[in-house]
Parts: C-alpha cells; sequence; structure tokens
C-alpha cells in the first residue's frame, strides 16, 4: 500500500507508514477481518425491555423459597406428632402415618405457596428479593391459569434437584424450562426498587422465625430435663453417670425388651418437693406446683430389691388442655444398684402448662408406686 503523504510503499496491512509516519488508508478487503460487522453479533432477547433473569438468580429464589417451605414443614411436623405420635428430643420422626400427613400437608402449602403468588404478584418471596419476576413471552403479567401450569410441571423439571429443568433451560433461547414452555412464560430481570425487596425480606424472615419457634414451642418437652440425681445410702454395683433425659415420647409406660422381675421389691417413701438436701430429705413438700416452678423433685426408698432390677421414673402429664394430648409422656430415666434417689424434672422454657400430672415408679417391669401432682396457677 502507498503512502499518500510521501509515496512510500507498505505492507498491505499496514496501519501507518514505515517511513513517515502518516496514517494509512483502511483497505476494504481487510475490512471484515479486521472489523467484523455488528450483523454478525448476536443481541441478548429482551422482553417488554426487560433482560432474561440468569439461571443463578433463578436458583438462589428456588432455595429461598424452600427454606420456607422447611420452616413450614418444622411446624406442621411437631403438631402432628404431638397430635399423633412420634416426638423425639430433637423433634419429630421422619417416618409413619404423622410425618405422611406433614408431608402432605406441606407440599399443599409449597404448591399454593408458588402458584398463588406468581399467579398474582408475579413472583414469590424468594424472586421479589432477587429482583426476578415471571412473565409471559410478550412481557404481560401471568394470570393464575399460567401459573398453575407452569409449577404442576416442577414435577418433572424438579426431578434430580432440578437437572431436567436446568437442562431444558440452558439449551432455550429464553431460558424457559419445561413448565415455561408449556404455558409460554419467561423469567426475567425487573428491579422494582429496594421497597419491595425490603419488605419480601421481612416477611420471608417472619415466615421462618415463625415457622422454627411455633415447632419448638409446640414440643411438650421443650426445655425440660429428667434427671436421677446420684443416690448415697447404698453401695452401687456400676458407675453412676446418669445422663440427662430429655425425650418426651407419647406413649403410656411399658417394656419392650425383657427386664428382671421385680420379686417382693417395693417403694418404702416417695416424697414430692422444689429440692432435696444431699442427705436425700425432701424441700418444700407438697403435690402441688406452679407454672413458675423451676423443678419438680422426687426422693425415694426402696427396699428388697435385687441390684440388677432397675428403678424406672415416668412423669406423666395426665390433662394440660390444648397443651400436650392427654396422658402424655413428658420423660423417663432408669437405673440399678440403689436403694436410695431422687428424680427431678426442670421446667419447659414457657412454664409449665396448668393441669393434672402424675409420676409413677416403676420396679423392674411392676408399678410400684403412683404420685399424683398438679400445677395451679398462682
Amino acid at each position: 500500500m502507498f503512502c499518500p503523504a510521501c509515496g512510500n510503499s507498505n505492507v498491505p496491512e499496514s496501519l501507518t507508514c514505515s517511513k513517515c509516519g502518516a496514517a494509512l488508508p483502511v483497505s476494504p478487503a481487510a475490512t471484515p477481518a479486521m472489523a467484523p460487522s455488528s450483523a454478525n453479533i448476536k443481541a441478548a432477547p429482551l422482553i417488554a425491555g426487560a433482560p432474561l433473569a440468569g439461571i443463578g438468580d433463578r436458583a438462589i429464589a428456588v432455595v429461598l423459597d424452600l427454606v420456607v417451605v422447611c420452616a413450614a414443614f418444622a411446624v406442621t411436623g411437631m403438631w402432628a406428632a404431638v397430635r399423633w405420635g412420634g416426638v423425639t428430643s430433637n423433634g419429630f420422626q421422619l417416618n409413619g402415618m404423622p410425618a405422611l400427613i406433614a408431608i402432605a400437608a406441606v407440599a399443599a402449602f409449597g404448591f399454593l405457596y408458588v402458584w398463588l403468588l406468581e399467579g398474582v404478584l408475579g413472583a414469590t418471596l424468594g424472586k421479589f428479593m432477587l429482583n426476578v419476576r415471571v412473565r409471559r413471552t410478550d412481557g404481560s403479567s401471568i394470570g393464575l391459569q399460567q401459573s398453575l401450569v407452569r409449577n404442576l410441571l416442577r414435577v418433572i423439571d424438579g426431578f434430580a434437584l432440578y437437572l431436567v429443568g436446568f437442562l431444558i433451560a440452558i439449551f432455550s433461547r429464553l431460558k424457559q424450562r419445561l413448565g415455561d414452555h408449556v404455558a409460554g412464560t419467561v423469567v426475567v430481570q425487573r428491579d422494582t426498587g429496594n421497597l419491595p425487596r425490603a419488605a419480601a425480606a421481612v416477611v420471608w424472615a417472619a415466615l421462618i422465625v415463625t415457622g422454627f419457634v411455633g415447632a419448638y414451642r409446640l414440643h411438650p418437652g421443650a426445655g425440660a430435663a429428667v434427671v436421677a440425681s446420684t443416690p448415697g445410702t447404698a453401695t452401687p454395683v456400676r458407675s453412676q453417670t446418669v445422663p440427662t433425659q430429655t425425650a418426651p415420647v407419647q406413649t403410656t409406660p411399658s417394656q419392650t425388651v425383657p427386664v428382671p422381675a421385680a420379686g417382693d421389691g417395693r417403694v418404702t417413701r416417695a416424697e414430692m418437693g422444689t429440692d432435696r438436701t444431699p442427705d436425700f430429705q425432701i424441700v418444700n413438700p407438697s403435690n402441688e406446683f406452679y407454672p413458675d416452678t423451676a423443678k419438680i423433685v422426687c426422693v425415694w426408698t426402696v427396699e428388697g430389691v435385687d441390684p440388677s432390677v432397675p428403678i424406672k421414673s415416668v412423669w406423666i402429664a395426665d390433662d394440660t388442655g390444648s397443651a400436650a394430648p392427654p396422658n402424655y409422656k413428658l420423660a423417663e430415666k432408669s437405673f440399678s444398684g440403689f436403694t436410695e434417689g431422687s428424680f427431678y424434672v426442670s421446667s419447659p422454657n414457657n412454664g409449665w402448662p396448668v393441669g393434672k400430672y402424675h409420676l409413677e415408679i416403676y420396679i423392674g417391669d411392676k408399678l410400684a408406686k403412683e404420685l399424683p401432682f398438679s400445677i395451679k396457677p398462682r
């Protein structure tokens, strides 16, 4: 290429003259190679001026919504376990009829949650917090019908931890999973301001706290502890280390494993109060207590009991209204090798429910003593 300023010959790819440094005209033949046409660049699609939401934001929104569903499962599962059985020390069993009832109820709640919120507002709480909205492909708002179709197909899209929906979406021009394709919907990024996001976050947090705190408060044994104190007037047949028992079980007292026969053993003393002395004398003896009583203590003495025969205490709430089902077992503890000792149960965090209770003392598999007591208002 010749320089128009000095006439020097330059190689075709040169941008400036090698002799005088003047700018050289761009060769038309070189234009496609050096400056690709903008027509070859494929612009990202917009839906009514809004860009498509990223797969990552959509996944985070799903996780945030799942936390709400988990909170609902916690409180529903605890309610079902208290109502029909299945309470454990840490919550409730994940099998049996109560668990199936809880799972069915939460599945219905989860579906209504996404269907109604997306159908009415265009977004769940998780989507609101991520500035993500569900729209029709023409950019208009979806209705309950489109939301119904879209969310019914989550059964397929959600297979293998949403792997099916993810694969369909990443190969779709509009990032649509199967439910979106069938319902004619897309997910877009739309900033509606900080106030809606903050409101959604507050509601989201409130639902989670309500769910988990509600589950805790439904647990009749929340905060309770049943302890067998170390006896001091008998020779132990083994080391006496008694763990704290915090496992309410809604059953009537029974033995599921063989235990030695009680023989002629009997309880010769059983007194209840609010504490005991080091030599096992009861403090404030009574069979009536108050909701704020810190602990209820029973001091006992047995005789004629073989050292291998266990002594067991079972604390039962007979009638506490709606606080617990009738004849609800609060906790139990057993040990063997002693003729004197004490058991106590600590108050739940929210205080004792007013009502009727009793303590059962077993020698082996035989009910040897039953002590009724009550919680009354001050």
